[in-house]
């Protein structure tokens, strides 16, 4: 089924599937087809099972990493230790799961089909069937609002247009021909003999051939393509991935030095090997998968408050570190709904306000608003472009959609703007007689009306060129003049200008005629000559918020490069509209397709606009950039778009208009179609990160400081200053909580001016020599006061309690260090963050319960901390806060 039918005759085509072009498919060779081809359904996807979202909880190295300490606390007999881990393991294993459960739910819940049903002509008799029963060689009829069933060749077409936006990603509908030849290869958007499973009839009417169901269709090719197309890791797995080997890595060797060490100086073989298991234990975060798994999952939450809803945890963080935005142009870029935008009348520009089909704005010239009564040529011109329509505007729940062709759609709004509709119009007497439909052989339409007054006319909307040549006259201030050589060149210059800027151009013209109750007196007026009236200038115009988003994303650092199965003009004149580029450079999908390796990728390095693009090219793109190491975000809305959307580094569908199998296919999905909601999920994405990074350095620091706590004890030959249960308590109960606080934290200043990197590492060589002080810092207060409480004679169990607490007040205010990147902890924003202060209010209450309460006593092995001894325990908290602080600031300064 890979012949390219567009190329073939249709006798070729009839005799290849052993049809009949007047009566279809028999029963018998229908069933022998179902036999070979199957059923006219493309294979659904499965989704994500219950069961792979529940294992992809603990595929992460960190989680493996946890498990195996609780294995190890088990063999050496902690076994509420391990316990406490598993029951860490299986918190974070509920939280991400249900989370990302939730939004698996909510994707499904947005789900479209393809068509349903489709007429077909079997035995000789018309009849509507079920669209998975067609087999290739059915013989089907296509009415205006039709889902095309299945990829078939056209053998019939009445002013037949059809929306291929889902495929092709063009804006407009195209026109279809079935008389059309092509010797030479054409892309699927040119075949205008074709017609495409998943595609709308805008207009018209036409008959076809069945030339492929199923996988074999356009759409089923690119579902393949979709299939043989891997996703790679995101930035966030990947980081933490290398986060976990060398926590792996700073485990083994604390276990080996500590061992060694303790042999060495003489301590108990077996107590010396507890103690480096449970130093090891200690090494570990146990509360960071759960704080992670947290702050993504409360990043998930505020995106859908953006209208942005996102598949998977970890896409949520993949958003900050973007440094190339690849964005479809209809309906994300634009608004994809055609607007009338200028209206040339007789030299002067008149521009109309508003957007889409809500028919809201005003008509101005050189700025100033125009009193519609004193504008007869304007409202004229207005009329008659709405009254040569075959659309319809219809209102639900205070949505304007339009039934037909999307730029008429336009003309109609315009005409509403000024206060006309045709229910309005044929209230005031206008009666249709006549019309001659839009065809591609002609290019214009015209329609004949009868008034109130008995009066008839004629209007007619077309190519410009064409309209100009059926007028001898034109309207000029409420005059009928002759239209002269000079004033035809000035029309065709201020044609060839408007269309430059990417606007879609219609002449329009009229006459005041007689008995027009036919197609053949209509076209005896014509040849007499019409009255020129205006050209109408229509765009799908760029959505309000575009151009600020992209005017951040600049400062940000993230280049944004717009895609699209559009026109070169039209991608240019967008493109320029809302900043993208400031050149009418646009690379078009045959260059992409024609250059080697290293010509792709300068080609793609060095332009930001591309237009006619195929799903290969789009492939090709997010590959090329992804060589050059480049984070992408991909957005679209279509089948097409489907296979680079699962490529790319983080794909972005939408949400009201794009298809199952582009939604599938993302990550990410706009509920608005908005391309500034991306611009607004980036943002959350950085502030997601430097939370991430906050609460990795806060509970790095505090761990490492348990570390060298312990290992200092060690080394001057002191009793253990704390046992595994005192650590697994504070990295558990005492950090988690401040640390999960850390989520909360609201965006650092110019966080939308940092430039974006191609390499975002958590733990770069600044970060770690931070730990590293802070960590020496945190500890030595701790220490101080463990060896005067035993230099002074407490017992051992006091001494350790009090070390203890102190380390553990000391970890739990440590929290203000971290809520910043740089500067001092506590400005104006302190307070912004009530969790924290809860945090810091739950933890302070659990330590003192640690050592006051009898049951808690006995399973840390606590004892009372008399009054006395407290003062000296808050200067061991406070001077450890106090230096960081001075290093924090310094560093700031």
């Amino acid at each position: 089924m890979s012949q390219k039918y567009y190329r073939e005759k249709i006798d070729n085509i009839v005799k290849d599937f052993d049809t009949d072009l007047s009566q279809g498919l028999t029963q018998n060779a229908v069933e022998k087809k179902k036999e070979e081809y199957g059923k006219n359904k493309l294979s659904e996807s499965r989704g994500v099972s219950f069961w792979q979202i529940l294992l992809n909880q603990l595929k992460d190295l960190i989680i493996i990493i946890l498990i195996i300490a609780a294995g190890l606390a088990f063999l050496i007999g902690d076994n509420l230790e391990g316990f406490a881990i598993l029951a860490v393991i299986i918190f974070n294993t509920i939280i991400g799961f249900v989370t990302e459960y939730q939004a698996q739910k909510a994707v499904a819940s947005l789900k479209n089909v393809l068509s349903k049903m489709a007429l077909v002509l079997r035995s000789g008799t018309k009849k509507e069937i079920k669209a998975e029963e067609l087999v290739p060689g059915d013989i089907i009829f296509i009415e205006e609002g039709d889902q095309i069933p299945a990829d078939a060749r056209l053998f019939e077409s009445t002013n037949l247009t059809v929306n291929e936006a889902s495929l092709t990603g063009e804006s407009e509908s195209v026109s279809k021909d079935a008389a059309a030849n092509f010797e030479e290869e054409k892309t699927l958007a040119e075949r205008t003999n074709m017609v495409y499973m998943g595609t709308t009839a805008a207009r018209g009417k036409g008959k076809a051939i069945v030339t492929a169901t199923a996988e074999k269709t356009e759409i089923g090719k690119i579902g393949e393509m979709l299939d043989e197309t891997k996703e790679g890791k995101t930035p966030l797995e990947k980081r933490l991935d290398k986060l976990g080997k060398s926590l792996v890595k700073i485990t083994l060797v604390v276990i080996a030095i500590l061992t060694v060490l303790g042999i060495v100086m003489g301590r108990p073989v077996y107590e010396t090997i507890k103690t480096g298991i449970a130093l090891a234990i200690a090494a570990v975060p146990e509360g960071l998968p759960i704080i992670a798994t947290i702050t993504l999952a409360i990043g998930m939450q505020k995106m859908v408050r953006h209208k942005a809803l996102v598949r998977e945890l970890l896409a949520v963080e993949t958003l900050g570190s973007v440094t190339t935005i690849c964005t479809d142009k209809t309906g994300t870029i634009t608004e994809n709904q055609m607007t009338l935008k200028k209206i040339y009348l007789d030299n002067q520009e008149i521009e109309i306000s508003g957007t889409g089909y809500q028919p809201e704005g005003d008509f101005s010239k050189a700025g100033d608003k125009i009193d519609l009564s004193k504008a007869d040529d304007l409202k004229l011109t207005l009329k008659a472009s709405l009254l040569c329509t075959s659309a319809e505007l219809k209102q639900e729940d205070g949505e304007y959609t339009v039934l037909g062709e999307a730029t008429e759609g336009a003309l109609l709004t315009a005409g509403r703007k000024a206060g006309f509709s045709k229910a309005g119009l044929k209230e005031e007497g206008y009666q249709k007689l006549a019309e001659i439909p839009f065809s591609s052989e002609k290019m214009y339409m015209a329609v004949a009306y009868s008034t109130a007054e008995n009066k008839e006319h004629l209007y007619l909307k077309g190519s410009p060129d064409v309209v100009l040549e059926m007028c001898n006259s034109i309207l000029s201030g409420g005059e009928i003049k002759e239209l002269t050589a000079a004033k035809k060149e000035e029309i065709k210059e201020e044609n060839k200008k408007m269309g430059e800027e990417g606007l879609r151009i219609l002449g329009v013209a009229f006459k005041t005629g007689e008995n027009l109750n036919s197609e053949a007196e209509i076209n005896n007026n014509i040849e007499e000559g019409l009255t020129f009236l205006a050209l109408t200038a229509i765009i799908d115009p760029p959505r309000e918020s575009v151009k600020k988003a992209i005017e951040e994303t600049k400062k940000a650092g993230i280049k944004t490069k717009m895609i699209t199965g559009d026109q070169m003009d039209t991608a240019a004149a967008i493109a320029r509209m809302v900043g993208i580029t400031g050149s009418d450079n646009v690379v078009s999908g045959q260059q992409i397709s024609a250059a080697s390796g290293s010509e792709l990728k300068e080609l793609i390095k060095s332009n930001s606009v591309f237009s006619r693009v195929t799903p290969e090219n789009k492939l090709q793109i997010i590959n090329a950039l992804n060589q050059e190491k480049e984070i992408t975000a991909m957005t679209g809305d279509g089948v097409n778009d489907a296979p680079a959307l699962k490529k790319a580094d983080i794909g972005v569908s939408m949400g009201k208009r794009g298809t199952s199998v582009a939604r599938e296919a993302s990550d990410m999905i706009l509920l608005d179609d908005d391309f500034a909601t991306i611009v607004t999920a980036v943002r959350e994405g950085r502030v997601i990160f430097d939370n991430i990074q906050k609460f990795i350095y806060y509970l790095f620091s505090n761990n490492l400081s348990k570390i060298i706590y312990i290992f200092l004890g060690i080394i001057f030959n002191l009793p253990l200053p704390l046992i595994a249960m005192q650590i697994l308590w504070i990295n558990v109960v005492i950090d988690v909580f401040p640390a999960l606080s850390l989520a909360w934290e609201q965006e650092e200043d110019k966080i939308m001016e940092e430039r974006a990197k191609t390499e975002r590492n958590i733990m770069d060589r600044s970060f770690k020599k931070k730990v590293a002080v802070h960590s020496i810092i945190l500890a030595v207060g701790p220490m101080l006061l463990y060896v005067w409480a035993l230099k002074s004679g407490y017992s051992l169990e006091l001494s350790r309690t009090l070390s203890f607490s102190v380390l553990a007040f000391t970890q739990l205010f440590h929290v203000f260090n971290a809520r910043r990147k740089s500067g001092i902890a506590f400005d104006k924003t302190v307070f912004e963050n009530k969790y924290l202060w809860l945090a810091v209010g739950i933890g302070f209450i659990f330590q003192l319960a640690a050592i006051y309460l009898p049951a808690l006593q006995g399973i840390l092995s606590t004892v009372p901390v008399q009054a006395s001894l407290w003062l000296p325990a808050a200067v061991a908290v406070v001077i450890p806060m106090a230096v960081i602080q001075i290093h924090n600031w310094k560093s700031y300064k």
